[in-house]
């Protein structure tokens, strides 16, 4: 009774609190697809046309990318604030981004990423330039979105990409992210590799991290 009180008490003053004092709380796990797609599909048809019509296919991918970067910030501090396990920041490069393919990619879409690989790791000059890749078999965004035919090449992951750099960015691996198709070729093909090349220091002190 005592418990079932204060929880009526805690409801009633959280009605008066402002919105922004009050506690985020988990909510939904889920969101339907259907209104995910809605939601994605008005995105993409509001970069094509804001702030100007989108005249090549690069500005059009950009602009993607930059509302994906910003809902990528955010994001990552949603998940910390949200797991008990993260007290700290994460300082080892593979780990977090071990922790995007697996845990972030999960919350987003449902499903882990299918594979984190270095795809490239050479010296020139001494410098390390290791490049990192994130593979989904079948991305969601890419579901739902009709291209038009002056734009058949759009990928509409660009948003995703976004997502990634805004995250990294913010956990100081500052990097850039780019989307393709992993076979160009094969229309059926939904495979996508999402390529990270991070900065110099970034390398340079995880580098030292490993000696």
């Amino acid at each position: 009774k005592l418990q079932f009180l204060y929880f009526i008490g805690r409801v009633g003053t959280m009605k008066n609190l402002n919105i922004l004092e009050r506690p985020i709380s988990k909510g939904k796990a889920e969101v339907s697809l259907s209104a995910f797609s809605f939601l994605f599909s008005e995105i993409v048809q509001y970069t094509k046309n804001s702030p100007t019509p989108a005249k090549a296919l690069a500005t059009w991918e950009s602009r993607l990318h930059k509302i994906g970067y910003g809902v990528g910030i955010r994001v990552l501090d949603l998940i910390v604030y949200r797991s008990k396990g993260m007290d700290s920041r994460e300082t080892d490069l593979v780990r977090f981004l071990t922790f995007i393919e697996k845990t972030v990619w999960k919350v987003l879409f449902g499903k882990q990423a299918d594979n984190l690989a270095i795809v490239a790791a050479n010296q020139a000059n001494g410098q390390p330039h290791d490049v990192y890749c994130i593979l989904d078999t079948d991305p969601v965004v890419s579901h739902f979105v009709c291209n038009p035919p002056e734009f058949k090449k759009l990928s509409s992951t660009a948003f995703v990409a976004g997502i990634v750099a805004g995250m990294l960015d913010s956990a100081e691996f500052p990097a850039e992210v780019t989307a393709f198709a992993k076979n160009s070729d094969d229309t059926r093909s939904r495979e996508i590799v999402f390529e990270i090349h991070f900065k110099k220091h970034v390398l340079q002190r995880h580098e030292k991290m490993k000696s």
